[in-house]
């Protein structure tokens, strides 16, 4: 049987841990795994870019094909990921995406206006762009079970160009939520409500590309 040195157990943690250690080897399980979890903690999931947090940064949703057919359910997804964006540090300064959406609005017929002139137009240093590929609460039109694809860019509006990542057509993020017994919501109220608790959690995923954070097993298997 192995020995352990108590000159290290003094701290309660690793007195647990090392307790932990030792009823495996007795036990001849192995049990290392939640040992180590006791010692380090949860698993940290890595941001996939990190940004500027000192410059002014927005979010714009282009969805000129509307696959998200709801406005107010594209302004939800950008504000639930500024919300966060802001509540984790990953940036100081967010500004409104409806501001990007309005100077949109009010570009010429037939003449698409440069990303990176959005971001100017409305103060922006940096611009979290998002082309949606589709958002869905039913694949089949009967399982409730809401998943969107998205495509996302970061653009230097000051330098006039794309910064991440590599690829040409974007990142792509996919969403999906917990499958549910049932058919999808038929009433509109029911639809909005049901849009509304997905565009939430779109956003936060949107979000948690710029910022590390813990692991949640459950959530992370089933929302990814």
């Amino acid at each position: 049987m192995k020995h352990c040195n108590r000159k290290s157990l003094t701290n309660p943690l690793l007195l647990a841990a090392a307790l932990f250690l030792a009823a495996g080897t007795l036990a001849g399980c192995n049990i290392a795994g939640p040992a180590l979890y006791l010692l380090h903690g949860p698993e940290k999931i890595p941001r996939v870019y990190q940004l500027d947090k000192d410059r002014p940064t927005v979010i714009f949703i282009d969805d000129r094909a509307m696959k998200i057919q709801r406005t107010p359910t594209r302004e939800r997804i950008a504000a639930a990921a500024e919300r966060a964006l802001l509540d984790h540090g990953a940036v100081a300064r967010v500004i409104d995406s409806r501001a990007a959406a309005a100077v949109v609005t009010n570009e010429p017929r037939g003449k698409l206006m440069a990303i990176s002139e959005i971001g100017r137009k409305v103060g922006a240093e940096v611009v979290i762009y998002v082309t949606p590929d589709s958002f869905a609460l039913s694949t089949d039109g009967q399982t409730f079970a809401p998943s969107a694809r998205f495509r996302v860019k970061i653009l230097d509006a000051v330098a006039d160009k794309r910064v991440w990542p590599e690829e040409r057509e974007g990142h792509v993020l996919t969403v999906s939520a917990s499958t549910r017994q049932g058919t999808t919501p038929s009433d509109a109220a029911g639809v909005r409500e049901a849009e509304d608790r997905f565009a939430d959690l779109v956003g936060l995923r949107l979000a948690q590309m710029f910022y590390a954070r813990e692991a949640d097993t459950v959530s992370d298997e089933r929302d990814r």
